[in-house]
């Protein structure tokens, strides 16, 4: 079955949201972050209909999450390691049968479940699908089956995330696609400006 890999953080204040932070303070940006967690969550829920929801999580034990655990199907810990490693122990581990698999973050409040099926439509056709985001990272990465190595060496939480992985996919021949551009929320601006989005929406 697909699978759709959330990845989230417990909400510890100091340790989540630390640019957000400077801005507001580490409690606050805790606070805003937990409420991120459910939005996110929420956002993606009409996936489950096609998809298996897997939460990915860290910064406290299984128990500390259970205001979230009726969000997913499964929840399993991520490992140690940088961003890539943990990204490649998902994807290998939940790709073991053979179909596809996203992963999404819980900095993009503007995601939502018709992104997700968009990026599945790519991944019909295409070995990677990626989401990018204004920052120049993503937002989402997926993959049509277990590429080895696919997360390798790439510069994480950097203006040239994106178009480094894309210029690896391009090395190694892997085909790509790519969704429309949205919105992580990591600093008081990012915040102020999904606030303003809302509110036009409205």
């Amino acid at each position: 079955m697909r699978t759709l890999l959330v990845f989230l953080k417990y909400p510890v204040s100091g340790q989540v949201k630390t640019r957000l932070a400077e801005a507001i303070g580490p409690q606050q940006a805790a606070d805003l972050y937990r409420q991120w967690i459910g939005i996110v969550l929420q956002n993606v829920q009409a996936a489950r209909s096609s998809a298996r929801l897997v939460a990915c999580y860290d910064g406290a034990p299984l128990e500390a999450f259970s205001p979230w655990h009726f969000m997913a199907d499964d929840w399993w810990p991520q490992p140690m390691g940088g961003l890539g490693d943990r990204l490649s122990a998902a994807f290998h581990h939940w790709q073991a049968e053979g179909a596809p698999a996203i992963a999404i973050g819980t900095d993009c409040l503007d995601l939502t479940s018709e992104c997700v099926e968009a990026a599945f439509t790519i991944l019909r056709d295409q070995e990677a699908v990626f989401g990018p985001a204004a920052d120049g990272g993503y937002y989402l990465v997926g993959l049509a089956r277990c590429v080895p190595d696919f997360f390798r060496g790439i510069p994480w939480s950097t203006p040239n995330t994106l178009a480094a992985h894309q210029m690896s996919c391009e090395q190694h021949h892997w085909s790509f696609g790519l969704l429309p551009t949205l919105h992580d929320i990591d600093t008081l601006e990012d915040w102020l400006n999904y606030q303003r989005r809302c509110n036009e929406r409205t």
